[in-house]
Formats: C-alpha cells, structure tokens, sequence
C-alpha cells in the first residue's frame, strides 16, 4: 500500500495537473503580494517583530511555533525579510494546493488551475501575508493540514498515525487551521457519496476514521502543549479566550450553528470578514451554491433512476449539511474570542466544493446500461465553462482587493510615520532642549481630534488587520525603525512620574500647546 502510494506520488508530481496548479500558485501570488514585498508595510505586530521575530509562541498555545521559530533562530535567522519570506509563503502554499488536487483527485487541469490560484489568493492569506514575519509558518501549517489529510486518505496505520500528528504540529502552529482540517475530510466523504465505486460500509468507515484522526490530532496537539508549557514554565495567555480554547459551552452550541448558517448567506449579499467585500464576489457565492445545489439534485435523481443505495444518499444529506459547520467551526472554537479574517481559511473550502462537483459530472462512471442526466441534457460543459468563469473573476477580484489593501496600508503607514516625526520636532523645538535630555512620554493614548480622517474608510480596502494606529503598543519599534529616536514610556505608577506629579498634572495634553516641558532636563510629553 505504501509502495502504491508513492509512485502515485511520483506520477502525480510529474503530471501537467501538478504543473497548472503549482504554477497558478507562483503567479497569482507574485500578482497579489509583490507590492506588499516591496514596500515594508507594516500593521502594529509587523512593527514589533522587526527586524526579528516569529510571533507569540507556547502562551498562545502555538508550541509548534515556538520548536520551529528557535531552531530556524539558531540555524539561519528569525529576520523579518519581507521578498524572502513571502515568496517562501507562496511556494509552500503551491505545493499544498496541488496536494489538495491530489486529495480530490481533480481531472481537469483548467479546475486544478483555479485551486492553486484562489487558495493563495484568499483573504485569510492575503490577510496573514501583512503578519509577514510569521507567514512561511502559518503556510507550513496549511501544508501539513493538507498532507495530513492526504495520508489519512490515502494510507491506513501508518497514515492515520502520520496525518494525526501533521494535525497537533499544524494546531501548535495556529489553531485556526482546524476547521480548513475538517472542512477537506468532509469534502471527501461527499466526494465518496457521489461516487458510484464507494459502498456504504467504506463511507462509514471512512468517516469514522476522519473523526478520530481529528480527534486524536486535538489530543496530541494538548499533550505537547502541556509539556511546553510545563518545560517553559509558563500559562497560557487569556488573549482571544486561548486559554480557554476547546472548552465548548453546549448552551451555546444552538444560537452558535445558527450564527454559521446565516454566515453562509452572508456571504451572498453582504460583507462576512472581508471575504464577500464586493457585489461581485457575493453573487459568485451566490452561483457556487446554485450549481452545488443543482449538482448534488441531479447526482441524487441519478441515484433513483440508478436503483442505488438510498443510505448513501441520506449520508450525502448529512455530510452536505455538516459542511458549513465544519467550514466556521471557528466560531465554536473561541466563543469568547474576536474572529478575524486570517481566522476563516477554511471558507476557501466552498470554491473547493463546486470545484470538486463540477470536475466530478464527467467522472461518473456509469456503465452503459445506466441514466447519466448530465450527458442527456448536455448540461456538463456548460457548468464546467461557467464555474471557470466564475471563480477565475473571483481570483481576480481577490487579487485586486488585496493591493487595494496594501495600497491603503502604506498610505496609513506614511501618516503614522509623519505624525511621530512631527511630534519629535516639536520636543526638539522646544526652548531649551538639547541632545542629553531623556525623554519621557506619559500615558501611552493620544488623544487628538485633528488626527482622525481616514481617506480610505468608505473603500473596500480593509482587511481587519490592515490599520496601523497612533495608540499602538509597537510605538516604540515603529519610531525607532522609522525615526532613529529613543524615549521612556511612564504610568503614574513610575517614580519619574510621581516625582514630577505636581507639575505632569498642570500640563496639557498632546497636541495642545504646553503639553511637553523640560524639567530637571527631563522631557515630558504628556498623552493621558
């Protein structure tokens, strides 16, 4: 069986199915990306981690990270190099695309095309290439939630074991590849259902496999979670409920599947995390779910006319219903957390869907002796010609959207990188500065009025992530990256503070006039 499985892989790897969608991957995500690479654009995270950093690790619960943002530290370098590491990014998520081509086992090259292309285009990674210090990691945790479950798949022990533990590091490396994780398994079973080759008993079987695979991937990735922790001797951050990650509230579970449905119809009609932004991008949703819908009708009238088993086509149903959840089940994961779009990858898996449905119309087969709808109405090359359309406009949408957002980040960038030169020539300019001065800012929030247009804001350019304020905890990277200038940051708790109360309280507050003061040749910009 393993010998099988690797010359199949050896074929496969050499095959022109490979090739488009690898290719597609490189191209469309030189397109989308390449501005971002060029320009050192920055959100409040990107800024700390420059120019070295990979990102929280264990008190994330991402211990995965942590093993392999050190070891890559100690052989090569933790730098934040945004040309090397984004087209790192790009590769690594080439070669998971044209695995999940092989999962599905996609026929036609044009459709295998459009997989690499819209996963390396979909906002979550559009989203996550702006955390540009930690992306060849989250797509490494993407590639090994698509080999994972390609062993799973594929092999039986050994691939059950593999793939499992591929699922614990890629949860260790972020936690929301969880459900891209079961979304694919999903796919799969309904794969098996509308295939006339599989029987009842190994749909079955096969989707107990996947659940215990998930299962055990979540046990592994908690048992080495523990053992990090333990081994650094610290807890798990309260940040975004990770500390309480997996501790699911069943009173919940109802208003929370709700919640997901009507996220699905979101995605036909208005904006759901920057996935569905513009009118053209709902009504492809809209169409991915007809022709679904239309495909699956027919393959079930198939069956009928067919005398198939009806229990497949009841576990068709379900598996077909079950796919939502599976596709937001980030939802569930942190109910106490906000959800971002790099958090929604697993939605790409609707564009697999109608991919994977449509590739399959001319793969039934069907005996001579059977009724095949699709080849009696002559409907096959008009779904497959319409669906390439469809999501090749969506690729190109996406790739558009994308540099809108780079383009308004680096606009964002040179106001945030103005407005601190600007307050730094007013302390230089102040009687009686000079160079040996310390200084001292007081509060870390800025409250200024004249400092709130944003041009950008009636666009469609804005990924939950793209924004870099004034008020920021990465003030003091940003103006050192950018400025070259040093300064203290003091609560009332400092003693800087308290010792020079009486005369920080009689101060204005920045930008007003009398806002910064020397005393005792200390500067003091006073915030809050």
């Amino acid at each position: 069986m393993t010998k099988k499985f690797i010359y199949e892989m050896k074929d496969f790897i050499k095959s022109k199915n490979a090739l488009y969608c690898f290719i597609s991957s490189l191209f469309f995500g030189v397109l989308s990306y390449l501005y971002l690479f060029m320009n050192n654009l920055h959100n409040w995270d990107n800024m700390y981690n420059t120019p070295a950093g990979y990102g929280a690790g264990t008190s994330s619960g991402r211990w995965f990270l942590s093993l392999i943002g050190e070891f890559v530290h100690k052989v090569w370098g933790k730098y934040n190099i945004p040309l090397f590491n984004g087209i790192v990014a790009i590769i690594i998520l080439g070669v998971a695309s044209c695995i999940i081509v092989k999962i599905f086992d996609i026929k036609n090259k044009w459709l295998c095309a459009l997989i690499g292309g819209i996963t390396v285009v979909f906002p979550p990674i559009a989203s996550t290439m702006i955390y540009i210090y930690t992306v060849g990691y989250y797509g490494l945790a993407i590639l090994f939630v698509a080999l994972g479950a390609l062993l799973v798949k594929e092999l039986r022990i050994l691939g059950f074991i593999l793939g499992s533990l591929l699922f614990s590091c890629s949860l260790g490396i972020y936690q929301a590849y969880y459900p891209l994780c079961a979304s694919i398994f999903i796919l799969i079973l309904i794969k098996m259902c509308m295939d006339s080759k599989s029987d009842i008993k190994e749909i079955i079987l096969t989707g107990f496999k996947f659940l215990f695979s998930l299962a055990l991937g979540y046990i592994l990735y908690k048992f080495f979670l523990q053992c990090c922790l333990h081994l650094y001797n610290i807890e798990l951050s309260p940040y975004q409920g990770i500390d309480k990650m997996g501790k699911i509230d069943i009173s919940l579970i109802p208003s929370q599947i709700k919640d997901i449905f009507k996220s699905m119809i979101t995605l036909t009609r208005d904006n759901y995390r920057s996935i569905s932004i513009t009118r053209i991008v709902q009504v492809s949703f809209l169409y991915i779910y007809i022709i679904s819908a239309i495909i699956i009708i027919i393959k079930f009238v198939n069956k009928i006319l067919n005398k198939e088993s009806a229990l497949k086509t009841i576990l068709l149903c379900i598996f077909t219903i079950i796919f939502p959840i599976a596709v937001n089940f980030i939802v569930i994961m942190v109910p106490q957390g906000h959800v971002h779009t790099l958090m929604q990858m697993a939605f790409v898996c609707i564009f697999y869907l109608v991919i994977l449905l449509v590739d399959k119309i001319d793969v039934s087969n069907l005996s001579e002796n059977k009724i095949n709808i699709f080849d009696k109405f002559k409907i096959n090359k008009v779904l497959l010609c319409s669906t390439l359309v469809i999501v090749f406009t969506v690729i190109v949408n996406y790739v558009w959207q994308t540099n809108g957002n780079y383009v308004s980040l680096y606009y964002n960038n040179r106001q945030i990188e103005n407005y601190y030169e600007s307050l730094f020539t007013r302390v230089k300019s102040i009687e009686g500065y000079n160079q040996d001065m310390p200084i001292y800012f007081v509060g870390s929030e800025i409250d200024d009025r004249t400092f709130s247009h944003d041009s950008w804001s009636y666009t469609p350019f804005k990924y939950g992530e793209n924004t870099y304020p004034i008020n920021s905890y990465s003030r003091g990277s940003y103006i050192a990256n950018y400025l070259g200038y040093a300064y203290t940051e003091i609560t009332k708790d400092s003693e800087e503070y308290k010792q020079y109360q009486d005369e920080i309280e009689k101060m204005e507050r920045y930008p007003n006039d009398k806002s910064i003061k020397i005393i005792d040749n200390k500067v003091f910009v006073r915030f809050e």
